[in-house]
């Protein structure tokens, strides 16, 4: 009991501390003096930013939204909207790609990091400035300005990564090289550089690099090669390796990258060339060459060029244009190819986007959760990206509906969610280093796709059916790559469609047979012969020989005809058996098919009463019984007519006739009422006297008897009992007046109760 209470209390002190927040991205200062408000979950347009860029630039806030500062990697503007004490020339640029990123001091919460690179690939360097938020009355201070991490030329290029165990990475590339610089941020400050030249050689200054959002990849853009390259990244050393390139089509200046909420898309964006365009690739393709052999083309910006692309918390990405005022949108960055519905110019801002969005370093979204199969009915599969470090793992699905299925502490969880709807599920994760992270990521679960071609049908030779696969889902594809919701057959041979919801996908197929025809030959069947009480079924025609009209009789049902090739919903509201028959015609001749009693319908039996003797509960007679209680009706307890209950609860029994209809008696309540009581086995003991009439009732203690009553198995006091004694503690009990049964006697003392159980005979 020790241990448990000690981890119990770690385990939720380790929880108030998180590594970051979500809701610190809320707000983006960018371009010229334009700005977005994510707070209330969708983007709305503020216009009170000091800042006027050409490009890079980053914004800070707290965990509740509220702004801290924004910079554009020169100068660094204070919440007040003003230039911040000593928050003037750094030595970023303000028209570089990537001129800036910024995070919190893994030491020091009021503290905040700023590392810069220079523009137009001069020799600068890269340097690092650090903030003190505490300072002027919460306006914050830059205490240390222009740091040296490590001379050179350097492209304009920087990003950073937080690893699991709130340390962070940060990566710039030397100009006109394939070398990277990087430098791990700790506890202890920054550390020194680290070079590794790997990969290609890019040429030219301009464009930008960024992580995946779970570390293991790192994109760079080659703009003057067209180019985008591909590595993997160990975060625990800090090392690249496995890179590969894909080359645009075109003239394809490679800008921009980013990735999708769950990090199975990589998105490219280009500049400087008109339309804007922005490709995506699958990184669940396989190896880095099978990923870069996914592109497609899945936005173009016409008449302008496009600039930075960049998640947002309300999940969708958001790119601006050069000297616009409006931004694109891509709305569903996890859907594949064009389904992720990017729209040109979506958005409108107060001032000029130009090519500028603040980032932050990649993990700061939380997005650490993949997820896979998220169609009801199937299991939805979770799992933790680079689970590397990882303690403890707390899951909780938002699907309280499920009892107590609903919170996992396994790594990769399985969820069979209880029905269709979006559930915000919940990661909490203990790293080794007992510091902790939260990640929420919402999970759409979607109906199943059922398409229905029909049963396999036949036509004449020169002649065509229409395929309908409905128009219920969002997407179609037929054998032979059609999109339409029909395809006309005008042979022999199989046909299929796929149809998807957006997420679920399903598939039919059905085989058309061409021959020479003659007259119909008439074949039907339904969807049920033989049922209990009323109901309404389904007729199919299977005629062959490709007829044109039918009439259907339908004896004993509303309606009683139809010349509907497949009728629908022919009500039976009469007992008995009853006679189908269907005439099929075609341009050659009619033929008739006639079933006698084709269809029978039973009358339900009457329900079963449920009488109650010695403990065991009796169903009045039937064919056969099936016992439930009420809290779980998908467990038969007994098939005999009368069932022992061992546990207070709700019980009925299903009582089936021979014809295997059956009917539900009347709920009947069990209880012993003596749940709320405290047993004791040592102050009472009762003892039969005179075959049952009289108790002899022993107390064992010396508290004070306040009352002494008499309670029948539903827990109902039935009445205070009179009592004799022939000593202080020995009580005789008189039950003359009492029906025969099981009761229970209650001793009241003055801190507790005891209770005793007795039958009358």
């Amino acid at each position: 009991m020790k241990n448990r209470f000690t981890f119990s209390m770690l385990f939720s002190l380790l929880l108030c501390c998180n590594l970051w927040a979500q809701n610190a991205t809320n707000l983006w200062y960018f371009g010229g003096n334009a700005g977005l408000d994510f707070s209330s979950g969708s983007p709305v347009a503020v216009s009170n930013s000091a800042m006027n860029t050409n490009e890079g630039c980053i914004t800070v806030s707290d965990d509740n939204s509220n702004l801290l500062f924004y910079s554009d990697g020169v100068t660094v503007y204070n919440s007040a909207h003003q230039i911040m004490v000593n928050g003037n020339g750094l030595n970023g640029g303000n028209s570089a790609s990537q001129s800036c990123i910024a995070f919190a001091d893994p030491a020091n919460a009021n503290q905040y990091y700023i590392f810069t690179v220079p523009e137009g690939g001069n020799t600068t360097g890269f340097y690092y400035n650090v903030l003190d938020m505490s300072m002027n009355g919460g306006l914050g201070q830059v205490v240390m300005k222009n740091q040296l991490v490590q001379a050179g030329s350097f492209a304009e290029k920087i990003h950073a990564l937080y690893t699991p165990g709130g340390d962070v990475w940060v990566i710039a590339q030397l100009n006109n090289s394939n070398t990277y610089v990087t430098v791990l941020v700790t506890n202890a400050g920054v550390g020194a550089p680290s070079s590794q030249s790997i990969g290609t050689v890019h040429p030219f200054f301009v464009s930008g690099l960024r992580f995946s959002h779970d570390g293991s990849k790192l994109a760079s853009c080659n703009y003057q090669a067209s180019q985008i390259e591909l590595f993997d990244f160990d975060y625990s050393t800090g090392l690249l390796s496995n890179p590969a390139t894909h080359t645009f089509p075109g003239n394809f200046p490679a800008y921009s990258i980013e990735y999708s909420p769950s990090g199975q898309y990589m998105y490219v964006g280009n500049v400087d060339v008109s339309p804007g365009l922005i490709y995506q690739f699958d990184l669940n393709a396989g190896n880095n060459t099978a990923i870069l052999a996914t592109a497609q083309l899945v936005l173009t910006v016409p008449n302008n060029y496009t600039g930075t692309i960049q998640l947002a918390t309300d999940g969708k990405i958001y790119c601006p244009s050069w000297s616009s005022s409006f931004v694109s949108v891509i709305n569903d960055p996890d859907m594949g190819g064009v389904a992720c519905n990017g729209v040109a110019n979506a958005l409108s801002v107060i001032g000029q986007s130009y090519l500028g969005l603040p980032q932050w370093p990649a993990g700061t979204f939380g997005v650490v959760i993949k997820y896979d199969k998220l169609c009801l009915g199937d299991s939805t599969e979770f799992n933790i990206q680079n689970a590397a470090q990882t303690l403890i793992t707390d899951w909780n699905f938002d699907d309280p509906s499920s009892g107590v299925n609903n919170t996992s502490s396994l790594t990769n969880p399985k969820h069979l969610f209880t029905a269709v709807g979006t559930y915000n599920v919940r990661l909490i994760r203990v790293f080794t280093n007992l510091q902790s992270d939260t990640t929420y990521q919402p999970i759409t679960i979607d109906n199943v796709v059922n398409i229905n071609l029909g049963n396999d049908t036949t036509i004449c030779i020169g002649q065509s059916v229409v395929l309908n696969a409905g128009t219920s889902y969002t997407n179609y594809q037929w054998q032979n790559g059609s999109t339409n919701t029909t395809y006309t057959a005008t042979g022999t041979g199989m046909y299929y469609v796929t149809a998807d919801n957006g997420q679920c996908k399903g598939t039919d197929s059905i085989d058309v047979t061409a021959i020479q025809c003659s007259g119909p030959l008439a074949a039907l069947s339904s969807s049920d012969t033989l049922w209990c009480d009323k109901t309404c079924i389904d007729f199919f025609d299977l005629s062959q020989n490709n007829p044109a009209s039918w009439t259907w009789y339908f004896q004993g049902a509303s309606p009683s005809t139809s010349t509907d090739q497949n009728p629908t919903g022919i009500c039976y509201n009469n007992y008995g058996s009853f006679d189908v028959s269907l005439v099929a015609c075609n341009s050659l001749g009619c033929d008739s098919v006639f079933f006698n009693d084709f269809v029978t319908e039973f009358q339900l039996p009457l329900p079963p009463t449920i009488t109650y003797s010695n403990d065991t509960l009796y169903a009045s007679p039937a064919f056969s019984y099936q016992w439930y209680n009420t809290n779980n009706i998908n467990v038969v307890l007994n098939t005999n007519n009368y069932f022992v209950p061992v546990v207070d609860g709700n019980y009925f029994v299903l009582g089936f006739d021979s014809n295997g209809c059956a009917t539900p008696s009347a709920t009947f309540g069990f209880y012993t009422g003596i749940n709320n009581y405290t047993y004791n086995s040592n102050d009472v003991i009762l003892t039969p006297i005179n075959g049952g009439n009289y108790f002899s009732l022993l107390i064992n203690s010396k508290e004070k008897i306040k009352q002494l009553s008499l309670i029948d198995v539903a827990g109902k006091q039935i009445n205070l009992l009179s009592y004799d004694t022939d000593g202080e503690n020995n009580f005789i009990l008189d039950l003359n007046n009492v029906s025969k049964g099981i009761y229970f006697v209650k001793v009241e003392f003055v801190n507790h109760s005891s209770i005793r159980r007795l039958v009358k005979l």
